[in-house]
């Protein structure tokens, strides 16, 4: 076959049906030192394993039909992410957690989701707001101090350029707690395709601005408590946002 009809038939292959299982998971403990590409080879392992048939994408290069709401940095503990995972054929999302749980590693768990239709919105185009749990030394006078500030400029890396950023307008509050530990702080910020706010970018700016200790930084201990969709305080499900 000519290069030039190999690129015809990959073009006009027939579209492939999706049963969606959209899923809830964690990602705690050492499994959170796992990277994003490492992750998604992990789900696609255990469900081959388990034997359920996983859609892959078609093409000179298969992959496997997963969409994950967000990815996570490493070192970064997950209680709430969102994933999609297509199926050739109708699977029950308790079944798919069912048989698959068993074939993941240590910290890293399926525990909640449903079954939808082909999704007409990317899961990840849904996604517009994070809740994260900060936990280090003292952190939370330090992070109540940061954000009263008007502006908050950094340095960060945007593709493969550096550029100077006012990051305040990311943040958009602390989250209420009866606990009186100075050693917790969880908040809101915005985690969309169009406005991100990166624990390690906000934690930077903790040192450069609060005089926070960098090293103590570099080993706080940062879980994304969930993921939301719509605008604060009106947050939506993912689950039902299809």
């Amino acid at each position: 076959m000519l290069q030039n009809e190999r690129n015809l038939s990959m073009v006009t292959l027939k579209h492939q049906t999706e049963y969606v299982c959209r899923c809830l998971f964690e990602r705690v403990g050492d499994a959170s030192f796992v990277g994003h590409l490492d992750l998604m080879h992990t789900f696609d392992r255990a469900i081959r394993r388990a034997g359920l048939p996983i859609l892959y994408s078609q093409g000179y290069n298969p992959r496997p039909m997963m969409v994950f709401a967000l990815p996570l940095g490493v070192g970064i503990d997950t209680l709430g992410d969102y994933v999609d995972i297509s199926m050739s054929r109708e699977v029950d999302v308790n079944e798919l957690m069912e048989k698959v749980n068993p074939f993941l590693p240590k910290g890293v768990k399926l525990y909640g989701g449903i079954n939808i239709d082909e999704p007409k919105n990317s899961l990840m185009s849904v996604v517009t707001i994070a809740k994260y749990r900060f936990t280090a030394p003292e952190i939370k006078s330090k992070m109540r101090n940061l954000v009263t500030r008007d502006e908050l400029r950094v340095t960060k890396k945007s593709k493969g350029k550096l550029v100077e950023t006012d990051i305040r307008p990311l943040f958009i509050c602390e989250v209420p707690d009866n606990e009186t530990s100075e050693d917790v702080f969880e908040c809101f910020v915005y985690a969309g395709s169009s406005k991100n706010l990166r624990p390690d970018v906000f934690l930077n700016a903790l040192c450069e601005y609060e005089g926070y200790d960098r090293e103590i930084a570099a080993n706080c201990l940062v879980t994304r408590l969930g993921l939301y969709g719509g605008e604060y305080p009106e947050l939506k499900d993912i689950k039902g946002l299809l």
